[in-house]
C-alpha cells in the first residue's frame, strides 16, 4: 500500500510512562489526561499542510484555527476519532510511540483501513530507557576524551546500599532518576551525603515503580540545551538543529527559547565555543547512527546542558535521550515557520490548579501583547498556541519582540 505524505498527528505526553508499563490498555494520570486535553492542537504547529491532527473537540479546534491571522494559520485538519475519513493511505504518527499509542490507532484504523499504524519493536523499550542514554555518554567519552574524560558515569543502582556506595565515592551533590521519566518528571536532587527521611521514601517509592534508579553528581548548570536529530530508520541520523531551554528550580520543562538558529548558537557561545559544539554534533550523530539508527524510525532530541566548574564553563553531551518529538522539535520549527528574523522569544508552557487563572492570563496577555506581523512572520506580541477557554488548565503560548527595540523575554539559562 503507498503511503501518502500526509499524517495523523496525536499529541500523548508522558509517553516514557507508557513504554515502562509496557501495556497497552496503560491510562495515564490525570494531569498527563489534562494536558493531552487541552494541548491536543499542538501538532499543527509542527504538522504540515493538510496533515490530520487528532482533537477532542472539532468545534473548538477549528474555531482557534480561524481565529489566526491566515499568514500563520496551520493548513492542519482537527478532527475527532469518530470524525476521520480518510479516502487514502496516512501515517498514524504519535508524539511518542508506544503500546498504548500503537493500540489508539489501531482502534482508529478498525474504523478506517486507510490508517497505516506502525508496528512496535520489543527493542523500543529498551532504547527508551536512561540505560541506552548511559551506554552513549559512555562512547562519547571514549571518542572525546580530553573533552569528557573528567565527567563521572551515571550509576544504576537497585538497593540503598549501592546508592550510600555512589556517595561515598563522589562528592555532593547528587541527582537520582528513575529509568523511564522525562521533562523534569521522576528526578530527586540530593544535597549532602546524608539520606534524610524525604530521600528515603522518594528512594523506596522509585523502587517499588521501576526496580532502579540512577545516581549521578548534581552539576553546577548555567544553561540547558539540546540537539535535535532525525532518525530514517536505515543507519541515518541528521541533526535538525539546536533547542535552548529553560527548566523550573526541581527540573520540570518550562519552555524554549525562540529564534533563528544564529540567535541560539550565539547565546550557546556565551559559555561554549562553537567548536566544541560542532565536535559534539559530529560525534553524536555517529553514536546515534550505531546505537538506535537502524532500530528507530522518528525525531528524538538529546538534553545537554553547560555547567561551571571551578569557574570554568563545560558541557555535558548527554543528559538523556527522548526518543519521541520534544518541544524543542516544536520551537525549531515554530522559529522556522513563523518568527521574523530580527525578533527572538520564548514557547513556555505553563499550569494553574485554579482554570479560570489561565483564562485570565490568557486576556491580559492579548491585550498587554497584541500580535504584530511582519512579512507574513511574527514580529512580537503574545500567541496561544492552543485554545484557551475557562476550564483551560495548561496553557502553551508564545511570547516574541522585536531584538531591534531591544526587547527582553524571559531569559532561558539561569
Amino acid at each position: 500500500m503507498k503511503i501518502s505524505n500526509k499524517k495523523i498527528l496525536w499529541f500523548n505526553p508522558g509517553h516514557e510512562n507508557a513504554v515502562w508499563t509496557d501495556n497497552p490498555y496503560y491510562t495515564p494520570p490525570a494531569s498527563v489526561c489534562r494536558m493531552m486535553a487541552d494541548l491536543a492542537i499542538l501538532p499543527a504547529w509542527y504538522g504540515n499542510d493538510s496533515d490530520y491532527v487528532i482533537i477532542n473537540e472539532a468545534t473548538e479546534a477549528s474555531r482557534f484555527l480561524l481565529s489566526l491571522p491566515a499568514d500563520i494559520r496551520p493548513a492542519v485538519i482537527p478532527r475527532t476519532p469518530s470524525e476521520l475519513n480518510i479516502s487514502e493511505p496516512v501515517e498514524a504518527t504519535p508524539w511518542g510511540l508506544s503500546p498504548q499509542s500503537i493500540r489508539f490507532f489501531e482502534t482508529l484504523r478498525a474504523q478506517n483501513e486507510n490508517i497505516i499504524v506502525p508496528q512496535w519493536k520489543e527493542k523500543y523499550k529498551e532504547l527508551t530507557g536512561r540505560q541506552t542514554a548511559l551506554a552513549c555518554l559512555s562512547k562519547i567519552r571514549t571518542l572525546l576524551p580530553d573533552m569528557f574524560d573528567a565527567i563521572a558515569l551515571p550509576r544504576f543502582c537497585s538497593t540503598t546500599d549501592e546508592i550510600r556506595q555512589f556517595m561515598a565515592e563522589f562528592p555532593p551533590p547528587y541527582m537520582l532518576k528513575t529509568p523511564y521519566s522525562c521533562s523534569g518528571r521522576g528526578l530527586h536532587r540530593i544535597l549532602t551525603r546524608d539520606l534524610d527521611a524525604e530521600d528515603s521514601r522518594w528512594i523506596k517509592g522509585a523502587f517499588r515503580k521501576q526496580g532502579v534508579v540512577s545516581i549521578e553528581r548534581a552539576l553546577d548548570k548555567v544553561c540547558d540545551f539540546a540537539m535535535e536529530f532525525e532518525s530514517d530508520g536505515n543507519g541515518h541520523i541528521t541533526f535538525k538543529g539546536l533547542a535552548v531551554f529553560n527548566t523550573l528550580s526541581k527540573g520540570a520543562y518550562h519552555g524554549n527559547l525562540l529564534g533563528n538558529q544564529v540567535v541560539l548558537a550565539k547565546h550557546l557561545a556565551t559559555f561554549i565555543p562553537m567548536a566544541h559544539l560542532r565536535t559534539v554534533q559530529k560525534a553524536m550523530t555517529t553514536i546515534l547512527a550505531q546505537k538506535i539508527g537502524y532500530d528507530y524510525q522518528g525525531y528524538l532530541g538529546v538534553d545537554m546542558l553547560a555547567y561551571r566548574q571551578d569557574n570554568v564553563y563545560a558541557i555535558h553531551p548527554l543528559i538523556e535521550i527522548n526518543l519521541r518529538n520534544t518541544m524543542g522539535l516544536v520551537a525549531l520549527q515554530i522559529s522556522n515557520r513563523l518568527i521574523h528574523p530580527t525578533s527572538r522569544g520564548q514557547l513556555i508552557i505553563t499550569f494553574n490548579k485554579e482554570k479560570n487563572k489561565t483564562y485570565h492570563f490568557h486576556l491580559q496577555m492579548q491585550a498587554n501583547h497584541p500580535l504584530q506581523l511582519s512579512d507574513s512572520k511574527i514580529q512580537s506580541g503574545y500567541l496561544s498556541l492552543c485554545p484557551v477557554t475557562p476550564e483551560t488548565q495548561y496553557l502553551a503560548y508564545i511570547l516574541i519582540v522585536d531584538s531591534r527595540n531591544n526587547g527582553s523575554p524571559a531569559k532561558p539559562c539561569v
